[in-house]
C-alpha cells in the first residue's frame, strides 16, 4: 500500500483548531462533597433589599436584582479553601449587557473581595478579582459559543485550587486565570449591570465539593 501525506488547507485547519474550543491547564480531581443546596428554605442564603437592589429566596431558587449600575453579590456561611463550586442560572431581564455567577474565597466583612466568575447575557465571560471597590481584570471579557445567550439556563462552574482559578460553562472549559491573593473564604452569588441596564437572575442547585489538581 502506498502512503501519501495528507494535507489539510490552513483555513479547514483553523476552522478544525477553533471547534475543538480551549483547553485547560489542569485537570482538577474532584473530592469530598461540602455543600448541596437547593435554596428550598427562605434563610438558605444572604438576604438583602435596597431601593435599587434585592437578594432573596423565592419558589425554591436564590434570585439576584440589580436596577443600576453596579456589582450586588450575597454569601453564605462556609469558609472554604481549595474546592470546585457549581450553580445552575437562569436569566430573567431582557437586558443582556451585565454579568453574574460565582464567588470563591469571598472575604469575611462581606466587602466584595474574593474571585468572580462571570457570564454576561450577551455570551461573553471574565475572572476576575473583588479589591474593595473595584473589580479588576483577571482575563479580559472573552465571548464564547459554550454560553446561552439572552434568557435562558447556564450551569456554571468554578474552580479554585491553590492559586489556579478556572471558569466552566456548560460542563465546557472557557477561562483559566492563577492568581494567589486570595487563599480561603466564603462561597458567593453574584450579579452586575452596566450603566442604564438591569439584571434578574435566578440561582439554584449549587453544590461545592473539595478539590486539588493531581
Amino acid at each position: 500500500m502506498i502512503k501519501t501525506k495528507l494535507f489539510i488547507p490552513a483555513f479547514l485547519l483553523l476552522l478544525l483548531l477553533a471547534a475543538c474550543g480551549p483547553t485547560a491547564t489542569h485537570e482538577p480531581v474532584v473530592g469530598e462533597a461540602m455543600l448541596a443546596q437547593t435554596f428550598d428554605a427562605p434563610d438558605a442564603w444572604e438576604i438583602y433589599s435596597s431601593d435599587n437592589s434585592d437578594l432573596k429566596v423565592v419558589d425554591g431558587v436564590y434570585q439576584i436584582e440589580i436596577d443600576d449600575a453596579g456589582y450586588i453579590w450575597g454569601q453564605n456561611g462556609l469558609k472554604t479553601e481549595d474546592v470546585i463550586i457549581e450553580v445552575t442560572t437562569n436569566q430573567l431581564s431582557d437586558f443582556d449587557d451585565n454579568g453574574y455567577g460565582i464567588i470563591c474565597r469571598a472575604d469575611a466583612n462581606n466587602n466584595g473581595d474574593g474571585y468572580y466568575f462571570l457570564i454576561s447575557g450577551d455570551g461573553y465571560a471574565s475572572i476576575r478579582k473583588g479589591d474593595g471597590a473595584d473589580v479588576p481584570a483577571l482575563t479580559d471579557w472573552a465571548e464564547s459559543s459554550a454560553i446561552n445567550k439572552g434568557q435562558e439556563t447556564n450551569k456554571i462552574k468554578a474552580v479554585c485550587i491553590g492559586d489556579y482559578l478556572a471558569l466552566y460553562v456548560n460542563d465546557k472549559f472557557v477561562v483559566e486565570a492563577t492568581d494567589s491573593t486570595f487563599a480561603s473564604g466564603f462561597t458567593a452569588l453574584t450579579a452586575v449591570a452596566n450603566e442604564g441596564g438591569s439584571a434578574r437572575i435566578t440561582f439554584d442547585d449549587l453544590n461545592i465539593w473539595k478539590a486539588s489538581l493531581p
